[in-house]
């Protein structure tokens, strides 16, 4: 749906939940939350995670300033703290992945 065909209500909606991804390091603009309507709702109610979002929307996320760097990190410690993430598979160590380095 286009920002412009929302109802005044649904677009206060949009500029909120646009703030709350910015919040969350979520590069994206108040008509892509539109185009994304029920799915932004969706994440907002809490719905779905912000993985999930992200992967149905393409929307991207700016490293976050907690972003482990791998120089704080022993190579061994982050393979296999990425490894027991990766075997997990919830939607939570789906994100905790995206915040860990490559090794």
């Amino acid at each position: 749906m286009r920002y412009d065909q929302l109802t005044r209500g649904q677009k206060q909606e949009a500029q909120r939940i646009l703030q709350r991804l910015r919040g969350d390091g979520v590069e994206t603009s108040v008509s892509q939350v539109a185009v994304h309507f029920d799915d932004a709702s969706e994440w907002d109610a809490k719905a779905i995670t912000l993985a999930t979002l992200l992967d149905r929307t393409g929307w991207t996320r700016s490293a976050p300033i907690e972003t482990i760097h791998r120089a704080e990190l022993p190579a061994g410690v982050l393979r296999h703290v990425r490894a027991v993430l990766r075997a997990d598979g919830s939607a939570e160590s789906t994100e905790a992945l995206e915040l860990l380095p490559e090794v």
